[in-house]
């Protein structure tokens, strides 16, 4: 007995339509994130990574090292 695919999912040929069109696209002429999640992602890593180093260098001044 096979299984049925259930009807509110897409069938293989169209998210083989759906891969190649956003594949034909690419990402915006200057970006260099394809998907908005890392490109957020990105960003918050980058801001706790330099807000990290800002108050780690206060409590070395504070401390006298």
């Amino acid at each position: 007995m096979a299984l049925r695919r259930p009807s509110f999912l897409p069938s293989l040929d169209q998210l083989e339509q759906q891969a190649q069109d956003r594949s034909a696209q690419g990402a915006r002429k200057g970006s260099q994130f394809d998907h908005p999640t890392a490109k957020y992602l990105f960003m918050v890593m980058l801001v706790v990574t330099v807000v990290a180093h800002v108050v780690a260098g206060i409590v070395f001044l504070v401390m006298g090292h």
